[in-house]
């Protein structure tokens, strides 16, 4: 199930949403957007937010799929909405990556005793 998170374009002020999807297809093509940024239409796999799961195309800009990307991994991807409501998805290059569980740190504050004396800390 893809979770969205919610956040507030502080450029924009408007709403936009973080949520991962998973690179299905990748275009040959390089467009250009109204700025000269060069990008690539890419399929995205992600659940709606009725659950339903979906194939949807959205931009990944060349300063992300330079980096490299890779079909079939998740990406984090960036939903916003233009002045007339249209859904726009940009998909980042950043991925999915296993994050740190609270099992990783056990023990790290766990001592009986500090190990520096408050008044060595200068």
């Amino acid at each position: 199930m893809t979770k969205y998170k919610e956040f507030l374009n502080a450029e924009t002020n408007k709403s936009e949403f973080l949520f991962n999807a998973t690179l299905l297809k990748i275009g040959e093509n390089v467009l250009q957007n109204s700025n000269s940024k060069d990008y690539k239409i890419v399929t995205l796999g992600f659940n709606l937010p009725n659950g339903q799961e979906v194939e949807r195309t959205a931009m990944c800009y060349a300063s992300n799929y330079e980096k490299g990307v890779e079909v079939g991994k998740d990406y984090l991807c960036n939903l916003s909405f233009d002045e007339e409501g249209n859904p726009q998805i940009r998909m980042s290059h950043l991925n999915n990556a296993e994050r740190a569980s609270a099992e990783d740190f056990a023990g790290l504050f766990q001592a009986e005793k500090q190990l520096i004396e408050d008044d060595l800390v200068m």
